[in-house]
């Protein structure tokens, strides 16, 4: 579930601008209604749309990489001139049922927000009767990363959802869509839009079909490394200093500001997850001198908003990023080193990591076994604690 949570958190954001559109739509619904459309889904195995970065070898064979035509028909009585943006697919939004959802259907594949500047538009007219095809893979240019996620091997039921913005052709035949897809000022240095982008769509959703992801071949074990050293560059926009780090605190064990580096060692890219809040997957060990090493103690805690994000690791490469004890999201070290002196310190780290596609843009299959990885040792000198309001000494 954890996986189909930052799914349907992507897509909302992919499709947010629509959103906010509708929120906004001073013009009324040109188009006549969703029965007056007529929309079907297939399977096209021997299609020649390119694979992509994202398809190469294994991750060709799976769900997320499959090909499908989309055939819209005009079954009404109406001619119509439907609008898109001409730099990217159409807005047809793949889903996959899903009955512990709240409407019954996840998304599967969404189309991204443009990134054409300035966009231009297409002027699609359709007579009673007339049909167009799209064809499409499930993992594209225009469909955001991480979308194409049902690779586990079953058989899925999935449907289409075409949002359709346009206009009826009125009795004279004039071109009703052209003055709806002037271009407006640029809203705050984005790309310019017609009025036709705040009009509300008209959904059409399509017939189901039934298709099945394979099984994929033991791709092994994860070979992953765990770096640790401190940062002397302390403090930035991504790590900023917590204010129970001003003055004298600072110098503390507590608010060292340590780098890690997650490196994949292996010959396959990788995607590598973490919780938001309550993450336990880095866990610190202390020690001073010759002496044992200590578990860091971490209270037990929940937090109302834990969001998992994969990081997509290429081979030879590394995710890298800072972090304080105090600031750990499991909350490690709520109290000072003391006495002062020099600490040693190392880290475990518990993978959640998958095989991902070449590009790691989505997952193709989970690892048997995620290993856990210690890192090498870290000293860290502590200075004398001086609780607040005594006076150091000179």
């Amino acid at each position: 579930m954890r996986r189909l949570f930052v799914v349907a958190l992507l897509a909302l954001i992919a499709i947010g601008f629509s959103k906010s559109a509708l929120a906004m739509s001073p013009f009324p619904q040109l188009l006549p209604p969703a029965s007056e459309f007529e929309l079907t889904l297939r399977e096209d195995p021997n299609s020649e749309l390119p694979l992509g970065p994202s398809c190469g070898g294994e991750a060709g064979l799976t769900l997320a990489c499959r090909a499908f035509v989309v055939t819209l028909k005009n079954v009404g009585m109406h001619t119509v001139h439907l609008s898109r943006i001409g730099c990217q697919e159409p807005v047809v939004n793949f889903e996959r049922k899903e009955p512990n959802s709240s409407n019954g259907w996840w998304p599967l594949s969404v189309v991204s927000r443009p990134r054409c500047t300035p966009w231009t538009y297409a002027n699609l007219r359709l007579k009673p009767g007339e049909s167009i095809e799209y064809a499409t893979r499930l993992t594209s240019p225009d469909r955001g990363p991480g979308y194409s996620a049902a690779v586990a091997p079953r058989s899925y039921t999935i449907r289409v959802q075409w949002m359709l913005r346009g206009c009826t052709e009125p009795a004279d035949g004039s071109d009703c869509l052209a003055p709806l897809q002037v271009m407006k000022t640029p809203y705050r240095g984005g790309p310019g839009q017609g009025d036709v982008e705040f009009q509300t769509p008209v959904k059409v959703v399509s017939s189901e079909i039934e298709v099945n992801s394979p099984v994929l071949p033991d791709l092994g074990m994860l070979e992953i490394a765990f770096e640790v050293t401190p940062n002397p560059q302390g403090w930035s926009k991504l790590l900023p200093q917590p204010a129970k780090c001003d003055g004298q605190a600072a110098t503390g064990v507590e608010c060292s500001v340590f780098h890690y580096a997650i490196r994949n060692l292996g010959d396959r890219a990788i995607r590598n997850g973490r919780h938001s809040c309550g993450d336990y997957s880095i866990a610190p060990e202390y020690r001073m001198g010759d002496g044992a090493w200590k578990w860091l103690d971490s209270p037990a805690w929940e937090c109302a908003r834990n969001i998992y994000v994969e990081t997509a690791i290429l081979p030879g490469e590394a995710a890298e990023g800072d972090f304080i004890l105090s600031e750990l999201t499991s909350e490690f070290g709520t109290t000072f080193f003391h006495p002062a002196g020099d600490y040693q310190f190392r880290f475990r780290f518990q993978t959640s990591a998958c095989f991902a596609s070449p590009n790691g843009s989505f997952c193709l299959l989970w690892p048997k076994e995620q290993p856990t990885v210690v890192s090498n040792e870290v000293v860290v000198h502590a200075t004398e604690f001086v609780p607040p309001g005594k006076p150091q000494q000179e």
